[in-house]
């Protein structure tokens, strides 16, 4: 008897139909109708769900495109920005892009299932803004591969040149004492009010290799309630003598010897964000969570305005598109 190796099957999760992408050691849950979240990625081998899910928030189809209503852990997708604001790059047209974007408060469009002997791939489709842009993030997953690789393709619908702030939004159930190593070990963070705030830091920016010398050390795990939350943002990845480079931030549980990260290239994925919550934020009454976001992003900040200002936002010119790739491993 032949055991497949691969599956793409329909199920249920938290009450939503969802889609289930499986191969001997990967499997991830997708729901569709909230945003495209990714609401599970466990390592088979291992037995390892690695993204966070805060019992306290129901998963729910959002009234108010509330985000704190759904910030529940897990993937999500944030674009044309991710902090509210204002949308004022269309003449004669003005959106309001909600708190982390306008994609997971709306449900997807299914385009592709594709199974094979050898893959499976998943592309599921949201508009923006009256279909202003049309986003479409692909899944696909080799048999017996510890990659998912994910591939993103943004098409500006109008004739206008137009910016963006995008960002993966995935949320990580974290222990004290991991560590989060990057490769580049000379990437510079921009200091937020967090950072300055816990460590004292007058500086606007912080080299990834000094974060070892804090005390506590910013690159590993801080004890549950240390009440430190951060959200920071990298210099842009490819510049200087950095251009080209295949950036790899992982997050290791020493431990278990277990581990889980992104890979991908300064070429089309600008920005590293890293968002640090141990027990120090919460943006509804519920209690704080101890989490991790590892988010790659183009942009240099939630603010489209700012990331803007700055000259590090992201272009799709008139009747264009734009593509990016990445891939999340575990080992």
């Amino acid at each position: 008897m032949t055991i497949k190796v691969l599956n793409l099957t329909h199920c249920k999760a938290h009450g939503f139909e969802a889609i289930l992408l499986k191969n001997s050691e990967l499997a991830i849950t997708v729901i569709p109708q909230l945003g495209a979240k990714v609401t599970s990625i466990v390592s088979l081998k291992h037995n390892r769900e690695w993204l966070a899910h805060d019992k306290q928030i129901t998963l729910k189809i959002t009234k108010s495109n509330d985000f704190s209503e759904h910030d529940s852990g897990g993937w999500d997708e944030c674009f044309p920005g991710i902090s509210s604001q204002l949308y004022e790059h269309i003449p004669n047209k003005t959106y309001f892009s909600h708190d982390h974007g306008e994609l997971w408060c709306q449900a997807w469009k299914i385009t592709n299932t594709h199974i094979s002997d050898e893959e499976i791939i998943l592309s599921l489709q949201a508009e923006v803004f009256d279909s202003t842009f049309t986003f479409i993030r692909t899944f696909t997953l080799k048999k017996h591969s510890k990659r998912l690789l994910v591939d993103y393709y943004v098409k500006n619908n109008t004739t206008h040149n137009l910016p963006f702030v995008w960002s993966a939004h995935p949320i990580f159930a974290i222990k004290p004492e991991m560590r989060i190593l990057i490769n580049n070990k000379h990437m510079e963070f921009k200091v937020d009010e967090g950072l300055s705030r816990f460590y004292n830091v007058n500086s606007a920016f912080i080299n990834w290799s000094e974060c070892s010398t804090k005390v506590p050390p910013l690159n590993k795990v801080m004890p549950y309630n240390s009440s430190f939350a951060s959200k920071i943002f990298s210099k842009h990845l490819n510049t200087g003598t950095h251009k080209d480079q295949s950036i790899i931030v992982k997050l290791v549980d020493d431990k278990a010897q277990q581990s889980c990260g992104f890979e991908f290239s300064s070429t089309n994925i600008s920005h590293l964000g890293l968002w640090f919550n141990y027990n120090g934020w919460s943006a509804n009454e519920q209690l704080p969570p101890f989490v991790l976001g590892i988010e790659p992003c183009i942009g240099s900040n939630d603010s489209l305005h700012k990331a803007m200002a700055s000259e590090e936002e992201g272009l799709i010119k008139g009747n264009a598109h734009k593509s990016w790739h990445m891939s999340f491993f575990v080992n």
